[in-house]
C-alpha cells in the first residue's frame, strides 16, 4: 500500500490509543500468511506479491492522528529484491513522527533476520539538496537484510501526527501496488459524536477489482482481495489513478477546506518593503495592465529557482514573500505567494488556486468533487482577474513561453479568497494549436543522391518547453552535440553545416530553430532510378515523443498534451529526373485525433511537396478509442508513405 497519509491535509499528531496494540496485526498470523503464500511461479512477470497490507488510522477529538501500517511482502525475483529491500517514506518532520516498530526478513529457509538500527535512516531527499527552507521534509529509508526470491519482508510502521489548526483530517489510502496484492484493508476510527467523514472508494482501472466497505459505530473499513497488480503499458496514466484507493475527509464543504488554506497562505502575502521595491523595478516604464502582469510573472518565474516539492508534502503554509525573494528559490507554495504579492503590489487582483497537476478522467473527477480535501491538489497556480473569469499562471514554469500552462488544464482549481471562501473553477483544456510544431525540411537533391538539407521548426507550448529545457541553459559544447546528433539522424554520413536559434532565454519570443546539413547519402541512385525516403524531422524536441505500438490496451493511452504537429518536406528534384511514384494521400479522423498525409508534384518549383499533419484533440485516449487512434496513426506513419521514386528522363 502506498502510504499517502504521510503527507495529509490534516497536520501532525499527539499520541492516541489505537487497537490493536502497536506491533500487532488484526486477527492475523504472519506465520500462517507465509505458510499459505503462493509459490514463486504463481505470478509470472511479477517482482513480488503482497500477502497482506493493513493500515489502521485513529483520529482523536482534536484531529490529531495515529496510524499503524503493516505490510507483508514475498519476494519472487531478483528484481523484487532490488525493488523492495530498500523502502522509503517521505514525511514532514515538523508535523509528523514516523518510527519503525518491526522490520524482519524471513528467508525461504525459515530463518528470520531483523532490520538493524543503523539500517533505518532519515535523510534529506536528493531533490531538496541545498533547499534549506524545506529541511523539515525528510525521507525515511529502511534497508532490509538480503531478501532473495522466496523470502518475505514484514514491516510495521507507526506514524503520529499533530492536530491541524482547524481540527480537520483527511487522506488518501492506496489498496494496491504495482505488484499483486492478495489482501488489503484500511480502517479509519474517529471519536464518538464526530460526524462521519466524507469518503470516496475508487476501484481503479483494473477490471474486476472491488472495494468492500463495512461501517459500524465510529469506524469504517475498506478492503480488497486479489488485486492483480499493474502490467506496464507504454504511456499509461499515473499509477495513482489505476490503484484501488480510498479518499476521506472531515471537511463538510469546499469552503471549509478553503478557509484552512486561506489561514495558512494569506498571512504571508506582502505588498510592501522588498516586494514593493522589486515590483517598482520590474514594472518601471510600463503602463498597461497586461504588460505589468507579464513582467511580474517573468520576474517571479525566472529570478526564483523552482524547487519541485508537491503541495502538501511540506505543509500548506508558505514562507513570507520577502523571504522567498531574498532566498531566490521556492516550491509551489512559495512561488505562488510571491507572485500573488507582486501582482497585488501593482494593483492587480490575484489569488492562489490549488489544482491537480495531472488530469483525472471525468468520472473520477465527478466522484472526487464530492470529497472536499486539499489532498487532491499538488500544485498552486495564480488566478488573475480577467473580466468575470480568471486566467491562470504557473510561476513554477521558467522554461516555456509566457502564457502557456503545462499542468492543471482540464482539471478543476480551487480559487481561494482572502475571506476564506473557495470557488471551484474549471481550468479549460488547451486547444491543440497551443502546442504546435511546424516543421520543415527543404532538400536540394543532386544527381548522385546527395543533398543539402535545411531543417527548421517553429514551436509553441509543449514543444517550446522541450526545446528550451534541452538547449536554453546548455553549454555551447552540448548544444553542438545536439546538432551533430541531428545531422547523423537525418541520414548516414550526414554532416552539420550551421545552425541558428531564437533567443531561448526570452520567454516572450517564440522558439525557432534552423539547421543546415550536408547529407551525402540522402537518396539512393541505382541506374536510371533514384529512391528517396522522406526522413523524419531530425530533432526529437520537435516531436511528441510517443507513438501507439500495442495492438490492445488495458489502460488509457496518455499523450503528453493536446497538440498540432505538421511536417512539410520539399524535395527539389535534380535536373534530368522525373517523378515515377508518389505516396497516396491519407485522411483519417477519429473521435480524438485527425491524421492527414498528402504528396504532390509542384511543377513551378520542380519539387515534390510531402506534408504530414497530426492533430490530437484529447490528451487521454480511452481504451474504447485506442484502436481507431492507432489505426489512424499507423496509416499516416507507414513506411510506404515515405517512399518516392524518380527516374531519369533521357
Amino acid at each position: 500500500m502506498r502510504h499517502a497519509l504521510l503527507i495529509l491535509t490534516a497536520l501532525a499528531v499527539t499520541a492516541v490509543a489505537v487497537a490493536p496494540a502497536a506491533g500487532e496485526w488484526t486477527d492475523q498470523s504472519v506465520q500462517k500468511l507465509i505458510a499459505k503464500a503462493p509459490p514463486d511461479d504463481a505470478y509470472p512477470g511479477a517482482a513480488a506479491v503482497f500477502l497482506r497490507l493493513e493500515d489502521t488510522v485513529e483520529v482523536a477529538a482534536d484531529g490529531s492522528m495515529r496510524a499503524l501500517r503493516n505490510s507483508l511482502t514475498k519476494v519472487l525475483t531478483l528484481r523484487g529484491r532490488e525493488k523492495y529491500s530498500n523502502r522509503t517514506f517521505l514525511y514532514n518532520s515538523d508535523e509528523a513522527a514516523l518510527s519503525v516498530l518491526k522490520g524482519v526478513t524471513t528467508r525461504s529457509t525459515g530463518r528470520s533476520v531483523e532490520v538493524e538500527k543503523d539500517a533505518v535512516n532519515d535523510v534529506t531527499p536528493a531533490f531538496l539538496q541545498g533547499a534549506t527552507m524545506y529541511a523539515n521534509v525528510l525521507e525515511k529509508v529502511i534497508s532490509f537484510p538480503v531478501a532473495g526470491p522466496g523470502a518475505t519482508m514484514e514491516l510495521q510502521l507507526e506514524e503520529t501526527r499533530r492536530a491541524a489548526s482547524d481540527g480537520s483530517f483527511s487522506g488518501i489510502e492506496f489498496l494496491g501496488m504495482d505488484d499483486p496484492v492478495l489482501d488489503a484493508v484500511f480502517t479509519l476510527r474517529y471519536p464518538p459524536g464526530m460526524p462521519e467523514p466524507k469518503t470516496a472508494a475508487l476501484p481503479g482501472a483494473v477490471s474486476g477489482v472491488r472495494i468492500e466497505r463495512k461501517t459500524k459505530r465510529d469506524e469504517m473499513s475498506f478492503s480488497t482481495k486479489g488485486f492483480p497488480g499493474l502490467v506496464p503499458e507504454e504511456n499509461m496514466p499515473p499509477a495513482g489513478e489505476l490503484y484501488p484507493r480510498v479518499i476521506y475527509t472531515s471537511y463538510g464543504s469546499w469552503n471549509q477546506a478553503a478557509a484552512f488554506f486561506a489561514s495558512a497562505f494569506f498571512p504571508h502575502v506582502q505588498t510592501d518593503g522588498p516586494v514593493a521595491d522589486r515590483v517598482a523595478q520590474a514594472t518601471a516604464g510600463l503602463a498597461g495592465r497586461e504588460d505589468k502582469v507579464r513582467a511580474l510573472f517573468l520576474d517571479a518565474a525566472t529570478s526564483v529557482r523552482s524547487v519541485h516539492l508537491n503541495l502538501g508534502v511540506g505543509g500548506y503554509e508558505p514562507n513570507d514573500a520577502s523571504v522567498v525573494l531574498t532566498n531566490r528559490y521556492g516550491d509551489t507554495r512559495d512561488k505562488a505567494v510571491l507572485l500573488v504579492s507582486m501582482l497585488r503590489a501593482a494593483g492587480i487582483d490575484a489569488w492562489p488556486a490549488a489544482v491537480a497537476a495531472e488530469r483525472a478522467s471525468a468520472d473520477v473527477s465527478a466522484v472526487l468533487g464530492n470529497v472536499p480535501t486539499l489532498r487532491l491538489f499538488d500544485r498552486i497556480l495564480v488566478a488573475v482577474a480577467d473580466g468575470p473569469a480568471y486566467r491562470f499562471l504557473d510561476p513554477m514554469l521558467d522554461d516555456v513561453a509566457y502564457g502557456f500552462l503545462r499542468y492543471g488544464p482540464g482539471n478543476t482549481a480551487l480559487v481561494v479568497k482572502d475571506d476564506g471562501t473557495g470557488e471551484r473553477v474549471a481550468v479549460p483544456p488547451p486547444a491543440p494549436e497551443e502546442s504546435a510544431a511546424r516543421r520543415f525540411l527543404n532538400a536540394s537533391v543532386r544527381p548522385d543522391g546527395s543533398a543539402v538539407v535545411t531543417a527548421s521548426c517553429d514551436l509553441t507550448g509543449y514543444f517550446d518547453r522541450k526545446a528550451r529545457r534541452l538547449l536554453k541553459d546548455a553549454p555551447a559544447s552540448d548544444v553542438q552535440k545536439v546538432f551533430d546528433s541531428a545531422a547523423n539522424a537525418l541520414s548516414s554520413g550526414a554532416r552539420h553545416v550551421s545552425h541558428s536559434m531564437s533567443d531561448l532565454r526570452d520567454l516572450t519570443a517564440p522558439v525557432r530553430v534552423e539547421q543546415t546539413i550536408d547529407a551525402p547519402d540522402f537518396a539512393v541512385a541505382q541506374g536510371d532510378m533514384m529512391i528517396v525516403r522522406v526522413p523524419p524531422f531530425p530533432h526529437d524536441f520537435a516531436a511528441s515523443g510517443v507513438a501507439p505500438t500495442l495492438a490492445e490496451r488495458k489502460f488509457p493511452f496518455d499523450h503528453p498534451c493536446e497538440l498540432d504537429s505538421s511536417l512539410e518536406v520539399t524535395l527539389a528534384v535534380p535536373a534530368g529526373y522525373q517523378v515515377v511514384s508518389l505516396p497516396k494521400p491519407v485522411s483519417v479522423s477519429t473521435a480524438v485525433a485527425d491524421f492527414r498525409l498528402a504528396c504532390e508534384w509542384d511543377q513551378a518549383r520542380s519539387a515534390v511537396v510531402w506534408r504530414q499533419e497530426i492533430t490530437v484533440r484529447s490528451r487521454r485516449i480511452g481504451v474504447a478509442d485506442y484502436a481507431a487512434f492507432k489505426a489512424g496513426h499507423d496509416a499516416v506513419t507507414a513506411p510506404k508513405n515515405r517512399l518516392i521514386l524518380l527516374e531519369k528522363t533521357g
